[in-house]
């Protein structure tokens, strides 16, 4: 469902002046790249909502949810492993904590597929596309591509398929993750899923050479019916 722009949404959060000036162009850009299904989204409405979250204010992105027949997404900044309830995200929170333990932001090449190993289905890796306007698949999880019944790999976050507004929260969280360089935490209940009834997600930025954020480590798990995490 493509709901039009501000459908639903209060003015809550202040756009990022940054992201308000490039936006448009961004939108010409997107078109010339991936045409319509990059312009079905709300780009301003991404850079309203990345603000909302940073802020830890999701009362408008609620709106928008409700208006589209979904439950609000939740999110957590610096989330506890005792506040993951899927025993794949503890796992991977917990990794993160040993990386940072020397107080520095992990980088890209701290990223061992060996010590991540238990949870590497489950496993998502984002490039920043353009400064971290939109996202690149580098790595897309097996049991993710299994329970989807996709495989993104080197696609565009912004070219997810299903609701637009599900995607334009998507790229907002990944945005606020990167731009808040810290772990943000987030659920969401699929509005038409069958077979799941809460997807979770763990977003863990990564730095450059130069300290700068450019990758997430993601983890995503899907609940099923039951409660369980469904592992494919």
């Amino acid at each position: 469902m493509v709901l039009p722009p501000g459908a639903g949404q209060r003015a809550h959060c202040s756009e990022d002046g940054k992201a308000s000036a490039a936006f448009a162009d961004y939108e010409l850009a997107a078109r010339a790249r991936a045409g319509r299904t990059v312009m079905s989204l709300d780009w301003r409405r991404i850079a309203e909502w990345t603000t909302c979250i940073i802020e830890d204010d999701l009362a408008p992105i609620g709106e928008v949810f409700a208006a589209a027949g979904a439950d609000m997404p939740e999110a957590i900044w610096n989330p506890s492993p005792e506040q993951m309830t899927a025993a794949p995200l503890r796992f991977l929170i917990g990794h993160w904590h040993e990386l940072i333990r020397g107080g520095t932001r992990p980088h890209t090449r701290a990223v061992d597929p060996q010590k991540l190993r238990p949870v590497l289905g489950y496993l998502t890796l984002l490039d920043a596309v353009d400064d971290g306007r939109d996202f690149r698949y580098r790595l897309y999880g097996s049991i993710v591509a299994e329970i989807s019944n996709l495989d993104l790999t080197g696609k565009l976050l912004s070219e997810l398929p299903g609701s637009a507004h599900a995607t334009e929260f998507a790229i907002a969280a990944s945005r606020a993750t990167l731009r808040r360089s810290a772990p943000l935490y987030t659920t969401r209940k699929p509005a038409l899923a069958e077979a799941s009834s809460r997807w979770r997600r763990i977003a863990l930025p990564l730095v450059d050479d130069a300290d700068v954020p450019v990758r997430l480590l993601i983890g995503t798990v899907a609940s099923g019916l039951d409660g369980r995490t469904v592992s494919g």
